[in-house]
């Protein structure tokens, strides 16, 4: 009776480098995007807080010119020049929070872009 021979496999010769290459090539490749996803993610979220930092610019402004004409600071007040600065801090504030809802609105669009351009 014949018998068929198997070729002997070494299986003590284990190759590491070709296990690292086929472990290290998709871990690179799917960390590499998830990177530059938080970075993008970062960059947007850095754009949101300095539009917050200038709307709490303006606020602090805002409060100190109303401060101001409160204490009398300007000299006598009278109920004409105390309206008038009422109108001067509601009109800053009003202008302030349409800035601030005018950049909120566009960030949406900026984030969407940027992965985009990743992509």
């Amino acid at each position: 009776m014949t018998t068929l021979e198997l070729p002997k496999a070494s299986f003590n010769t284990f190759n590491n480098d070709n296990l690292f290459t086929w472990w290290y090539q998709p871990w690179m490749e799917t960390t590499d995007s998830a990177a530059k996803l938080q970075r993008i993610w970062l960059e947007t979220f850095n754009d949101a807080m300095r539009h917050e930092f200038e709307f709490f610019s303006t606020m602090a402004t805002s409060y100190s010119k109303l401060t101001h004409c409160m204490l009398g600071l300007g000299g006598p007040q009278t109920p004409a020049s105390m309206a008038s600065c009422y109108h001067e801090v509601a009109s800053d504030m009003t202008e302030a929070t349409l800035k601030r809802m005018r950049k909120v609105s566009e960030l949406s669009d900026d984030l969407r872009e940027r992965i985009w351009c990743e992509i």
